[in-house]
Formats: structure tokens, sequence, C-alpha cells
């Protein structure tokens, strides 16, 4: 996995959406949906929403939920 992906991890892992604007601003990624292939690829559920505003979309990407579920347990213990 590429350092541009660890940071796309974290930052997901955080509970936070990601935008392919919002990739390339903090990280400089400008294929945000590439690097989102590889960590799904690695095993990662990360889930796709799309936003519409006006004639405009994107994407915008989170982990699922489960796995924040697993983090929060993990941490209980």
């Amino acid at each position: 996995m590429t350092s541009q992906c660890d940071a796309i991890l974290l930052y997901l892992q955080s509970g936070r959406e990601l935008t392919p604007l919002e990739a390339l601003e903090m990280f400089r990624v400008f294929r945000l949906a590439a690097r989102i292939e590889e960590l799904r690829e690695a095993g990662y559920d990360i889930r796709t929403r799309m936003v519409r505003q006006g004639r405009k979309g994107w994407a915008a990407y989170r982990l699922a939920i489960p796995q924040q579920r697993e983090l929060f347990q993990e941490a209980r213990v």
C-alpha cells in the first residue's frame, strides 16, 4: 500500500467521509478513486455515497460502520 493510501485510511478510520476535492487539498491525491480501489483490494470495506449539487456530482467515501464498531469494541477490552 502507498503512503497516500495510508494517509487516506487513517482519515477514514477517524469516522469522516472523504471527497476527491478534500483528498486533493489535504493529501495531494489526484486519483482518489484509484487509491480507494487499492484499499478495497486490501480488504477494507469502503462505502461510496454520491453527492449531487445542481448538475454536478461527486463521490464521498467512508469506512463501513461494522469496521468502526470493531475498533470501539477492541478499545473497551
